[in-house]
């Protein structure tokens, strides 16, 4: 691949920490990274091509493409590498290739006495693991701690009760002795190891409060030795406590899915858990998908995923209830010959790691359907409509219908596919009695362009109205009026999805130029979400301030509950009494007719 072309890939990346992927043609993974920020990172790889060792020269001349996976912390995205590395084996990669293993400490609860062993790797038996520890040293911290704080045994000898005196280790307070019957029982120690469990799981709270208490009061009494001891202590209870989503301290095998949507467009993201680390990572694209349930299209997903596969882990994580999901459950039960369950995580480490998932999977979609799409969709604009280039600027109208509060319109402003907040604008329009959309339009095309003729506002390259023909034409009357005829203008119509403009005799449907489609479907959608949230601020704002205020009897709750159910006070003018007495009751209802009736 050009060097040029992996610089345009590497501009697209975030600057976030994480791991990143260089892949060839096939989507072989050729060389694996980690990085506290990956756009960083992969772009001092590419510019440092011309003095490149022969190797990473090599390396890029197979790469094809890039892929990333992000992380919330530096230290997640070193486990990370190391997992990824040792899954594929890519073969420029040289410092972490090696079988060696990131530590973990295992508790061996098999045993009558269980003891706390410092291990590489974590294996699939019955004893309870925890890590993984970087660097190495806090492992042997941690295990220090458990051994002074809580009195797990460091030795491995059998314990049957026959000791008359404890080791060295007991003098040396790492020990609680459980060798010799007199100094702790079974019962007593298996306490010891039920705390020392609780603060490796990291629910060491407790632990934390009482270490600085004793820390304090060693420093208030100049123990300062002392004082050193549990300093060193606290920040080990602090260092271990810190969250590491990408290793879970579960050794259980489980796939994670979510997904990221913008209209009739998926990203889905799968990170695969193997005996608590996540191995590897996959993603999916859709584009027009008509089905509006997100746990009906991740449903067909999972049954479209797993067809054919022969692994099926015991516990799949997804971020919503899925359709039939028991059903789902049931099939991929009779894929593994064993139990599955789908589940939501609500909260905890794997509600931390779904959400580590969904992250990445907005990452991906914004990768696939970000920038590049909404350049296609300018460039799209500029052919229909034969505009001397790309617009940029994009600007759109929508006329909204506040009930019993007149009209009201928003204008907001694109620039390059994103929000530009400070062009956005809100109407209250004057002047205009009854749902009159054409006159409407006028109003804020002339009053908006009065602004831009004056310099106050920069000029769109585009103006995008919602509605169709008689709406442009309402435009476009105004700004010839104003002096600016040239400004491009255009109107999209929701029911047809149709673009009409001045020099086109007939709308032109733009499913036939899909990406010019979307981009003028967003904007026009956060137009109108832009004028609705108007719109309900007037209501409310309405609801609150009423001339039922000067009624006797009618409090804050009753005036509300006359609003909703009419939606204006000329509604409850016009209302028989009937209908009132059921709302207020027969006396309020009285009062409420006459009042209106006099006013």
């Amino acid at each position: 691949m050009p060097i040029a072309t992996l610089r345009k890939i590497a501009l697209t990346l975030p600057a976030s920490a994480g791991v990143y992927l260089f892949k060839d043609e096939k989507g072989r993974t050729i060389y694996v990274g980690k990085a506290k920020s990956i756009r960083d990172r992969v772009r001092s790889h590419i510019s440092g091509a011309p003095k490149l060792g022969p190797k990473q020269e090599a390396m890029l001349e197979e790469a094809f493409t890039i892929d990333f996976i992000v992380t919330d912390t530096d230290l997640e995205a070193l486990v990370l590498e190391n997992s990824l590395i040792k899954q594929n084996r890519p073969r420029f990669n040289v410092l972490l290739r090696d079988d060696k293993n990131y530590p973990y400490l295992r508790m061996v609860v098999s045993e009558r006495f269980p003891r706390l062993q410092f291990v590489r790797g974590a294996k699939n038996d019955v004893e309870k693991y925890f890590g993984p520890y970087i660097p190495a040293s806090t492992a042997h911290m941690t295990q220090l701690l458990a051994y002074r704080y809580f009195g797990i045994r460091p030795c491995n000898i059998d314990i049957d009760g026959s000791w008359e005196r404890p080791c060295l280790y007991y003098d040396i307070g790492e020990c609680s002795g459980p060798c010799v019957k007199d100094l702790c029982d079974e019962i007593q120690y298996r306490e010891h190891v039920k705390e020392a469990l609780l603060f490796l799981d990291g629910r060491g709270a407790r632990l934390h409060d009482d270490l600085e208490a004793k820390m304090n009061a060693a420093a208030e009494n100049q123990e300062y030795e002392s004082a050193a001891h549990y300093r060193d202590l606290l920040s080990t209870v602090r260092l271990t406590a810190r969250d590491q989503k990408i290793a879970s301290s579960s050794l259980d095998d489980r796939d994670l899915f979510a997904t990221h949507r913008v209209g009739d467009r998926i990203a889905l993201q799968v990170f695969l858990v193997r005996r608590g680390i996540v191995v590897d990572r996959k993603e999916f694209f859709w584009d027009g998908v008509a089905e509006s349930d997100d746990g009906a299209i991740l449903a067909s997903f999972l049954q479209q995923y797993y067809h054919g596969e022969k692994y099926f882990p015991p516990e799949v994580c997804v971020p919503f209830e899925l359709e039939e999901q028991r059903t789902i459950e049931a099939w991929l039960r009779q894929g593994r010959g064993g139990a599955v369950k789908i589940s939501v995580p609500q909260r905890g480490e794997k509600k931390r790691l779904l959400q580590l998932v969904a992250n990445n999977a907005e990452l991906a979609f914004k990768g696939r359907y970000g920038r590049s799409s909404d350049e296609a969709g300018a460039r799209m604009l500029q052919e229909i409509m034969d505009l001397s280039s790309p617009p940029k600027v994009i600007d759109c109208v929508d006329i909204s219908e506040a009930q019993g509060s007149g009209m009201v319109a928003a204008l907001v402003r694109m620039c390059a596919g994103e929000a530009d907040k400070s062009g956005y604008k809100r109407f209250k329009l004057r002047d205009i009695n009854g749902p009159d959309d054409y006159r409407a339009v006028a109003q804020v095309v002339r009053r908006h362009f009065k602004r831009v003729v004056a310099g106050e506002y920069q000029p769109p390259d585009f103006l995008l109205i919602d509605g169709g023909r008689g709406q442009l034409n309402a435009a476009r009357q105004e700004l010839d009026e104003l002096g600016v005829s040239a400004q491009p203008v255009g109107a999209i119509a929701k029911e047809q999805e149709a673009l009409h403009f001045a020099s086109a005799r007939r709308p032109i449907p733009l499913v036939r130029y899909p990406e010019a489609m979307r981009l003028l479907q967003r904007v026009r959608d956060e137009a109108h979400r832009f004028a609705i949230t108007y719109h309900r601020k007037l209501n409310q704002k309405r609801m609150r301030e009423s001339v039922l205020d000067d009624i006797p009897g009618i409090g804050e709750k009753r005036k509300l509950d006359l609003l909703r159910r009419f939606g204006s006070v000329k509604k409850i003018k016009e209302a028989d009494m009937s209908v009132l007495e059921a709302v207020v009751g027969p006396k309020t209802a009285r009062r409420v007719y006459d009042h209106l009736a006099d006013s």
